[in-house]
């Protein structure tokens, strides 16, 4: 099919062949360096880490959301720009898994999220429970080294703070206690928007008042506003570090506009308002991503995958309107 301006209209992605992230190339970890691609998106379709109430279901996300994004197109008329234009971006495919072994499947995460580093590209990744970025936060921090300041930013209904749990440490309620033990991250540079609900014990809240963490309760956003809030996040994380980790929990967002989650919560944010979200990090910037807990078996219509694409995207068109 032709444009009007000529350009082939590329709908092949949607109709057939392997399922990537918006039709993207394939490209393993392990051949990245050296193809120019400034973004790789990595799939980590696992849910073994879930120590919480929450339902099972996350492990299928990373295919979710892939089969959710082949309903899109990669350039959006509202910011004139194409994303595989812009950042030449592939799909790695999913990190191999131990089953039944969080410690191994976070190494070999780990491993990955390295590889796309040094090959110079943003890692994306996608989830699977929310210990996802207990490895992934450790990669970027080695990658920045021992001279360099890490900031770490979470958008959740949940403080995720969880020292261990039943001993446990490298759990999906651990992400927040983990990036703060890292060696160039401090408490200053940490940040949670959006937290709700009474899935939050007391010492979680305690482990954060004695690291000094910010946290912004959905409270705090809803009466000073999301973008006042966002930004002052913003500032604190990026604060004297050189580069920052984005996790974003998909019960962050209202249990109306994202049923499809392990753990829905009402009271969080809306379609807009997180789209808006991801247009204000976009714009700040960040060094790594990350989506967890999309769990296509509960999602009514395909909407919450539609609506986790949409806010990835987002968030990567501001990013390549403001720095490429």
């Amino acid at each position: 099919m032709m444009g009007s301006s000529g350009k082939k209209q590329a709908f092949a992605p949607m109709a057939h062949g392997i399922i990537s992230m918006l039709g993207a190339p394939y490209s393993p970890t392990s051949e990245l360096e050296g193809t120019g691609a400034k973004l790789a998106f990595l799939g980590v379709p696992y849910d073994g880490a879930n120590v919480c109430i929450g339902r099972p279901g996350s492990a299928v996300g990373p295919q979710g959301l892939r089969i959710a994004s082949q309903e899109y197109f990669p350039w959006s008329f509202e910011w004139d720009i194409d994303l595989q234009e812009a950042y030449g971006f592939v799909d790695c495919g999913d990190s191999k898994i131990a089953v039944g072994n969080a410690i191994r499947t976070h190494e070999n995460v780990q491993q990955d999220v390295a590889a796309i580093l040094k090959a110079g590209a943003i890692p994306v990744s996608i989830g699977g429970d929310h210990s996802l970025p207990i490895p992934c936060a450790r990669a970027l921090s080695d990658h920045l080294g021992p001279d360099k300041r890490m900031g770490y930013l979470a958008l959740d209904a949940h403080m995720d703070a969880g020292y261990s749990v039943d001993g446990e440490k490298e759990t999906n309620c651990s992400g927040v206690a983990r990036a703060s033990e890292l060696p160039n991250v401090r408490p200053e540079n940490v940040a949670i928007v959006g937290v709700r609900g009474t899935l939050n014990p007391r010492e979680w809240l305690e482990f954060i008042r004695e690291k000094g963490i910010n946290m912004y309760p959905m409270r705090e956003v809803k009466e000073r506003g999301l973008e006042p809030v966002l930004k002052d996040a913003l500032d604190r994380v990026w604060d004297g570090t050189d580069g920052v980790y984005v996790t974003w929990d998909t019960d962050s967002v209202d249990s109306a506009h994202a049923p499809g989650t392990t753990e829905p919560e009402p009271g969080g944010f809306t379609s807009h308002e997180i789209l808006e979200a991801a247009r204000i990090i976009g714009e700040r910037g960040f060094t790594a991503f990350d989506n967890v807990e999309l769990a296509p078996i509960y999602d009514i219509s395909g909407i919450t995958g539609k609506l986790v694409w949409c806010v990835l995207a987002e968030a990567l068109y501001a990013n390549a309107k403001a720095r490429l």
